[in-house]
């Protein structure tokens, strides 16, 4: 609360006065700490085994944790009972495999207990210490899916969440009655193994002196009622629920990434603004840039002492007042996220149906997605070609004889499925369809080539190739959009065959509204998730499409804006004279066609040092370290964190560079290099890390590059959600920066084209990263002499022309990681992947020797560079590996395996490049990324082509 509210003028605030400014004031910060809870508050499985299990504790209970241990097996027999642990510690991380609902049922029973030593609710100095947290709780069961009833389940018309609601009804009532279903209270007999009996004993051991134990503390209803509060209310972090008090009355309301960041009116990404003109007159961002959704962990942190610190997981701003003339006060309710779930599960454990959940789906039966039914035993051809594609990429029952509808699916209000997952790549659902609609399709304005697309997919499926399936008959061109039209006509077929419209929908929840607290809450909430699924349905429904699926033809990055180049590049030059290099014979410039390079400022001879670079002109782990522990000691701190002597320092290297780039900006003392590298705009526009998918389908399908780039944007992805959830690298970076997925892709691409290596480890070396590549003379060499990093001329240059290196590399290594291919590369090769070695192959007991995805380079020009592969196909196909001399790896048992892996990569390449005009392709006017791919898909198929020839004359 910022302070009481009141309507008397007179009253004195407690409030200051507010900024006569219109702009809403920033009071709470994103991922400031709201508050801390102690341990001795929080309620978890290891502080309830604490006290009733450990030997030393006053309320020990030996039967305790065999008996809870127990009935938790019964009801959960493919569970692990309650974890195995040290009572007399809080290693939660132990329990981390025990379930959530046998969490909730432990963590239930004990303040079943606590609430029976407090009676009640005005007297609560007696009895249980627990007292004023329960005087909060609510003193009837909490409405949750499980406690309706045959008129709620009908009013939800859901059967799967009926059976989940009734299962768990059922499992709750025979876990509480144990193997005694009476309400006897079970003395002098068999001792019951139930929650009864224990909640029983845990009162006695606490209140011996109690000789009859309440009978409501011993109700069904009653333990049912702290099921639901335990269930709604404790929070789960890495698998482990904690009963949390002040922590748990955070209510839910969603937040969108740009609620979570702070951005100037002024400000943009090639500003050097100070700090200070930052911070006058914050706001909100209102930008659309992809930012990055980050997880509840991060706003709730367990301390080493077993404590839970509470963040702010948006910016909590104080609304601007109508009249600025009166002084007047407010209260602010602090919100939180739940995470990214779908409302059915806040139905089932949080007994709410939120009104805005942007992750809330509706469900979409999958014979909806077919143009007309199937009937069962009817024979047909295309239905038998989609089963046989979908089983290859599986995605449906691999049992299954006959197809006959595709799978229910949930769609999200932005026609996102939530069965087609997060991972790039990946996206089960889309193809489903996508195979479903071309095989089971019509001729449409969408599919004017249906027949020809068909045809492709078949060949593809009749190849069973698993690659070319899912390139030909799921990813095919306009796929996505003919995905988001099947969504849109499936929701439409929902629509009109549903019983009852949203009107109706609504009417029946307002009268359910005026009853609700004469027991008529469950009814409402039944119907407001009914409505909340229409609602998502009707709009799916009403979707117009635009153009969504296919990427531009023609897209060109307007660098002009840039024209302070010669500023820049004079100002970089300023910086390097700066260094006192000890050998410095080479000088930034303007290249034509190039961006920037380098030319020699003397001649200089073959194997003359043409730069050498001490340690503090080079930014690496060691000197951003050291930069830091001068300049700030929180950045410091987090380098230090990062680093790992086991890695090349990437993480190191990419917060400092983010640090000094987008933080520092021109306080950093690096600025004038930062400053001229690329901006974003043009590191996206060429960089594969910003590559669309789709565009990769249509332009690089059929080559292995095409999942080598997908694998690196995963990476990618995975290392900004890591450090997007550390709140040290939101400390340091701000929000701002470590959020915006362009930003820190920007910083990863720089690493990855840019870095030098040496000593097994990579470091950014201003102006020795702007010499260009060739094709001529020697590899390229950077090694340590006498402390300093020294590269020579590895062929003559003569004074004022370009120096460049031959980094050797092959194109696919150059355009993955770099952005560009160069032409007669005598290192080029094709990469070769996705093969390995299975359960049922011959040699399925060489498997744990090779790396799960290996990799080879097949040069179409030398024979020798099949040698790994052939290897590999002897062990993958059980064929003899013993006395091959370095002469004899080919033979006429491997070349047949040999023959068959290049015949599926030339015909996944031949669906691509077949449908490509090399003229269209070649013109300038296409973007320069686009050109590539095509280089490098024709470059893979004539390597495949040659190395093909290569066996055809060895057999001859």
């Amino acid at each position: 609360n910022v302070c009481e509210t009141t309507d008397n003028a007179d009253h004195e605030s407690s409030c200051s006065p507010q900024s006569e400014s219109t702009s809403a004031p920033l009071i709470i910060p994103h991922l400031a700490p709201l508050f801390t809870v102690p341990s001795n508050l929080i309620i978890s499985i290891s502080s309830i085994l604490h006290t009733y299990s450990s030997p030393s504790s006053t309320h020990y209970l030996p039967n305790f944790y065999p008996i809870v241990n127990q009935v938790l097996l019964n009801s959960f027999p493919r569970g692990v009972g309650l974890a195995k642990m040290s009572p007399n510690t809080h290693q939660d991380q132990k329990m981390i495999r025990m379930g959530l609902v046998e969490q909730d049922v432990v963590i239930a029973m004990m303040l079943m207990t606590e609430d029976c030593l407090h009676p009640t609710p005005l007297h609560h100095t007696t009895g249980s210490v627990w007292g004023p947290y329960l005087d909060m709780l609510s003193f009837t069961s909490i409405p949750r899916l499980d406690t309706f009833d045959t008129e709620e389940y009908r009013m939800l018309n859901d059967d799967t969440l009926e059976r989940v609601g009734r299962s768990s009804k059922e499992r709750l009532t025979n876990m509480f009655h144990g193997n005694n279903n009476s309400n006897k209270d079970g003395e002098g007999g068999e001792e019951e193994v139930s929650i009864r009996a224990i909640v029983r004993n845990m009162i006695h051991i606490r209140q011996p002196s109690m000789k009859t134990v309440p009978p409501k503390c011993l109700e069904f209803d009653t333990f049912h009622k702290f099921i639901g509060i335990v269930s709604s209310r404790a929070m789960v972090l890495k698998g482990i629920k904690y009963l949390t008090p002040l922590a748990e009355m955070l209510n839910y309301a969603p937040v969108s990434p740009v609620e979570q960041v702070v951005h100037h009116p002024s400000r943009s990404r090639s500003s050097s603004s100070s700090e200070d003109e930052l911070l006058d007159g914050q706001e909100v961002a209102t930008r659309n840039d992809e930012m990055i959704h980050t997880p509840f962990d991060l706003y709730h942190t367990l301390g080493v002492d077993g404590s839970i610190t509470v963040r702010s997981d948006r910016n909590v701003m104080l609304p601007p007042f109508a009249d600025k003339n009166t002084t007047t006060t407010t209260t602010i309710q602090i919100f939180e996220d739940y995470g990214p779930v779908d409302s059915s599960l806040f139905l089932e454990m949080h007994a709410f149906v939120p009104s805005n959940n942007p992750n809330h789906c509706a469900v979409i039966q999958g014979k909806y997605f077919l143009r007309r039914p199937i009937a069962p035993g009817r024979s047909d051809p295309n239905s038998t070609l989609l089963l046989r594609a979908l089983k290859k990429l599986h995605l449906t029952n691999p049992q299954l004889t006959q197809f006959i509808s595709l799978e229910d699916i949930c769609v999200r209000s932005g026609m996102t499925i939530v069965e087609d997952g997060t991972r790039i790549g990946r996206r089960p659902a889309s193809d489903a369809i996508a195979i479903a609609s071309l095989l089971l399709g019509e001729s449409t304005q969408t599919f004017s080539n249906l027949e020809v697309l068909k045809s492709k997919c078949i060949t593809a499926i009749e190849s069973n190739d698993v690659e070319r399936i899912e390139l030909q008959c799921a990813r095919y061109p306009g796929s996505r959009r003919v995905v988001k039209e099947a969504l849109v006509n499936a929701a439409k077929r929902s629509v009109s065959e549903a019983d009852v419209s949203l009107e109706t929908l609504q009417s029946w929840l307002e009268e359910a509204e005026k009853e609700e607290e004469g027991g008529k809450e469950k009814l409402a909430l039944a119907v407001r998730f009914r409505i909340e699924e229409r609602k998502i349905l009707d709009s799916i429904a009403s979707t117009i499409l635009n153009n969504i699926d296919e990427p531009e033809k023609h897209i060109a990055v307007d660098t002009s804006s840039d024209d302070d180049l010669g500023a820049k590049l004079s100002s970089f030059n300023e910086f390097i004279d700066s260094l006192n290099l000890p050998a410095n014979k080479i000088r930034a410039q303007a290249v034509e066609g190039m961006r920037l390079g380098t030319v020699a400022t003397e001649d200089l001879e073959s194997e003359e040092v043409y730069i050498s670079l001490p340690s503090s002109a080079v930014i690496d782990t060691v000197t951003a370290v050291a930069d830091a522990e001068t300049s700030s000691p929180r950045l410091a701190t987090l380098l230090n964190k990062l680093d790992s002597k086991q890695s090349d320092g990437f993480d190191v290297l990419l917060v400092y560079l983010l640090h000094e780039r987008f933080v520092l900006k021109d306080k950093s003392k690096w600025w004038p290099y930062l400053d001229l590298l690329p901006t974003i705009e043009e590191v996206s526009s060429s960089h594969p890390l910003f590559f669309e998918e789709d565009e990769m389908n249509l332009y690089l399908g059929g080559s292995d590059v095409r999942k080598l780039i997908l694998r690196n944007q995963v990476r990618a992805f995975e290392r900004h959600v890591a450090l997007a959830s550390d709140v040290d690298v939101h400390e340091v970076l701000s929000s701002d920066v470590i959020l915006d997925k362009s930003i820190v892709y920007w910083a990863t691409a720089i690493l990855d084209s840019r870095s030098i290596w040496w000593d097994g480890r990579r470091h950014l070396c201003p102006l020795l990263d702007l010499v260009n590549a060739d094709v001529i003379g020697r590899a390229h060499e950077t090694k340590v002499e006498e402390s300093s990093a020294v590269t020579r001329a590895s062929r003559p240059v003569k004074r004022g022309k370009q120096v460049c290196e031959n980094y050797q590399q092959p194109n696919y290594l150059l355009f993955a990681f770099h952005g560009f291919v160069l032409g007669s590369n005598q290192s080029d090769c094709a990469l070769l992947g996705g093969l390995s070695i299975n359960h049922n192959d011959p040699g399925a007991k060489f498997a744990k020797r090779l790396q799960s995805s290996p990799t080879f380079c097949i040069s179409g020009t030398n024979v020798d560079s099949m040698k790994e592969l052939a290897q590999f196909l002897r062990m993958k196909h059980g064929l003899s590996t013993k006395n091959l001399h370095s002469g004899a790896w080919l033979d006429e048992d491997v070349v047949p395996f040999l023959t068959q892996v290049l015949e599926e990569r030339i015909s996944r390449l031949g669906d691509l490049t077949e449908t490509e005009s090399e003229t269209e392709l070649e013109d300038e006017s296409i973007p320069q990324r686009r050109r590539y791919m095509y280089h490098v898909t024709r470059s893979d198929l004539a390597h495949f082509l040659g190395s093909l020839e290569l066996l055809k004359e060895w057999k001859s």
